[in-house]
Order: structure tokens, then sequence, then C-alpha cells
């Protein structure tokens, strides 16, 4: 029933939350047990609730044993179906003993048709990477079906969650959903070598994981990819005639800048340095002035500049009351749960699925507070106080909205600033920016015009 109550709540937590929750290949997620749900883990406790909150059944969980407190919190992790590990960098090797019993357990649970999700990387970092896995996924799987003679149809479903920004409130999701892999498959190397088994299959589960996420070597590599993204991506976007929200195509732009720098850094790296050295210089000199890459895609003429000046005015004067209502209204509820997140731990990691988390009770907490309030002091009540009450959340996101209308406008009076006031400034923005589209478009040309040898089957367009 807790568990039950609890996801409901998380779904629609999720969608409050993440601007864009975008789903590849859900069907997959629909599948009978025995099932082991295996993830990458970028954003701590954010990561199993977001992928289980798109599954109908209940769902074991493995989670460190350092979690499983005394007291309310381990009452509250065993009735959550979580079953601790015992990481030898937790408990020592004192853990082995206590990892049988785990992984008994485990058994007996996708013996019985249950669905198991499991972090293969064992513990999580805020990165576009896939760090190394774990072979206890692949032992558990094969442990399994060993003892029911591999007849018992067990699968591995890999999953990609990819994250715009993890711990930014009303910032993207994409959830990748790969093939099934059969653990059957395993059987001739299983009865072969068992050990040898498990690392062939975690390879196989690796290379699959990878193929679901925007998976980068190095930070720098990740930072480069950021910033080609940055000035490049909406124009693939444009020419390839795509809907700003395709997160999946976006997704595949990102690993296609992401094999063509790669591929530079492996032939021409003084290319690749120039390259970053251009970046860095336009995308400072872009935020001296208060300005983001797509301010400078083309120069609109005066009477569109006039006419969207009246409309942007217009707008803001009129919904100034809609906005001052909502943020006296959402202001508390919104500011707690960061400033507890902050105030709890200093780990950014845990920071967006706190925040979620704590949301999902000061919200409702002081709506019912205000409702009370209104219904004491100023007698609404009947439909006058549910209108009241439905305005709540509503002027809340139009407060966001307003926000973002507001940083629009401004970023436009600044450009217009520059074109009318400061030429120069505005006219070497745009030789920067000419240059840099140039080399983009030239480097592209060139990648897709390297062998297929060179090349992988993901291209940039």
């Amino acid at each position: 029933m807790l568990y039950f109550l609890l996801k409901s709540l998380f779904q629609i937590a999720l969608r409050v939350f993440f601007r864009r929750f975008t789903v590849n290949n859900r069907h997959l997620l629909f599948s009978e047990g025995p099932l082991i749900v295996v993830s990458n883990h970028p954003n701590t406790l954010m990561d199993p609730v977001v992928t289980a909150s798109l599954m109908k059944q209940n769902i074991y969980f493995l989670a460190k044993s350092s979690f499983f407190k005394p007291g309310i919190q381990g009452w509250l992790f065993h009735k959550l179906f979580m079953i601790p590990v015992y990481r030898r960098e937790d408990v020592g090797d004192a853990g082995s003993a206590q990892n049988d019993a785990t992984f008994a357990k485990c058994y007996e649970f996708l013996g019985k048709g249950g669905t198991l999700m499991v972090f293969p990387e064992g513990n999580s970092f805020m990165q576009r990477r896939l760090r190394p896995l774990k072979t206890g996924t692949a032992r558990i799987g094969l442990g399994a079906e060993a003892q029911h003679g591999f007849n018992l149809g067990l699968r591995i479903v890999p999953v990609g969650v990819n994250y715009s920004d993890p711990s930014r409130f009303r910032s993207d999701v994409f959830v990748n959903v790969g093939e099934p892999i059969y653990v059957k498959d395993f059987e001739a190397a299983y009865a072969q070598d068992p050990f040898q088994a498990a690392h062939a299959l975690t390879d196989h589960l690796k290379e699959r994981l990878e193929a679901l996420v925007i998976h980068t070597e190095t930070d720098e590599e990740d930072a480069l990819a950021r910033q080609v993204e940055a000035v490049y991506q909406d124009i693939l976007v444009e020419e390839l005639d795509l809907d700003k929200s395709e997160t999946k195509e976006r997704f595949l732009i990102t690993k296609g800048i992401l094999q063509s720098i790669k591929y530079f850094e492996a032939r021409e790296p003084e290319r690749v340095h120039h390259l970053r050295a251009q970046l860095q210089d336009f995308l400072q000199h872009l935020e001296s002035v208060g300005l983001v890459p797509e301010a400078l895609k083309g120069i609109p003429r005066r009477r569109d500049v006039a006419w969207g000046t009246v409309q942007t005015i217009l707008y803001l004067a009129l919904g100034f009351p809609f906005y001052l209502f909502g943020v006296v209204h959402n202001y508390l509820p919104y500011y707690l749960p960061a400033k507890i997140a902050r105030s709890l731990t200093k780990d950014i990691e845990f920071h967006a699925p706190m925040m979620m988390t704590i949301g999902m009770f000061t919200f409702p907490i002081c709506y019912a507070l205000i409702g009370w309030a209104v219904h004491a002091w100023l007698g609404l009540s009947g439909w006058a106080l549910v209108g009241y009450l439905v305005a709540l959340p509503v002027t809340g996101f139009f407060v966001l909205h307003y926000w973002h209308r507001i940083a629009v406008a401004r970023r436009h009076w600044i450009f217009f600033s520059l074109f009318y006031r400061r030429s120069t400034v505005l006219q070497s923005l745009l030789t920067q920016r000419a240059n840099l589209m140039q080399a983009l478009e030239q480097a592209r040309d060139e990648f897709m015009a390297s062998p297929p040898e060179s090349n992988s089957k993901t291209e940039v367009a």
C-alpha cells in the first residue's frame, strides 16, 4: 500500500518537476517477469523513481546497505521493496556472506516471476558517462537461470536515463529503453566457465547501455560537446525540420556530435584544440554582454521588433496581477524544497530527488493552509473556495512562464541595444559566429564523407 501510494505521488511529481518527460520504447518495460531492469545512475534516488514510475508491476530494488540505517529509514526502505547490497568499500570483506543471502533472495524473487531493478555502476555521479559496471547483475541473472536449468526465461532490459540538467527544476529527461537481453543465450558460456560468463554478460550489457546514453570519455570531451550543442544543435534541428521538443532526435544529434569529436581527436587533435578555443571565446563574449547563442541566429526587421516589444509589454502588464498572485502563494512551497535539500547535503546528486520529494509535501500542505486561511478569514466556501485553490498551481506555473518571458525580453533588448548603439560589439560577435559556423559545417561535411569504417552508424544529420 505504501509503495503504491508513493508511486502514484511520484508519477504526478515527476510531471511537475520535469518540463519534458520523454520515453522511447516504453512498451518494452511492460513485459511480464522474470525481469531485471538495468540502468545508468547519474542522479541518485531520482533514477529509480523515474524508471519505476513507468512500470505497472511492483519492483524490488538493489540498494547499498548504508541506506538501511536503524529506525524509520531502514523500515521505510524495506517497505519500499529495497534489498541491501553489502559493497566491499562499505563493509569490507565481511559483506560476502551477507551478499550470499541477498543473492539467494534475488534468485527466489526472480524464480517467482518478479521484476528487479539494478544499477550496476554501484554508485552515482552527475556525469554524462557510463562508469565501469560491476558483475553483480550478471551473476544474479546467471545464477537464477542456473537454478532453473536455464529454462526460467529471464531477461535483462537495459535503460538509459538522460537528463538535460539533472539538478534543475523544469529540465528535461529522456528515458531510452533498449531491447531485452536473454540470459539463456549465455548458457553455454556459463557451463564452460561461470566466472568468464559473468564478465561476458557484463561487457555485453555495458555495450548496450552505452548506446542508450550520452557517453563521454572525459570531462573535457563533455565540455566541448556541450559547447557545440549550445551553438550548433538548434541549426541541425532546423535543417532536419525537427520540432524543438523532439527529444529522441536531439539525443541522436548529440551522439553524432560526440562521435565526430572522437573522430577528429584521433586524427587532428590540433584542429579540435583550436575549435575548443574558438567556442570558448565566443561563448564567453556572449556571456559578457548577457546573450545566448540563439540570439544571433538572425536580425529581424524593425517593424517586427516594434510589434514584438508591444506584445511583450502588454503581456507583462496584463499578466502582472496573476504573476503577483502566483508569487505570493507559491514562493514558500517553491523555496523550501531547495533550501532544505541544500541544508541536508552538499552532494549535488541528491539535490533534485530531495527537492522533488520535499515539494510533494510542501505544496499540498501550504495549499491546504492557504485554503483554511481564506475560508476562516475571508469566508470563502463552496465553488469559490475550489476556484481559489485551483488557481494556486495554475498561477504557480504562470510565474515560471512569466520569468521566462522576462528573460527572453531582456535578451532581445540587449541584442537591439547592441544593434543600434554598439554595432562594433555586435559585428565582432557576428563575425565570431560566422567563423565558428564555417568551421563546424566544414568538419561536419568531412565527417560525413569519411569512410564507413571510420564513422559509426549514428550520424550528425
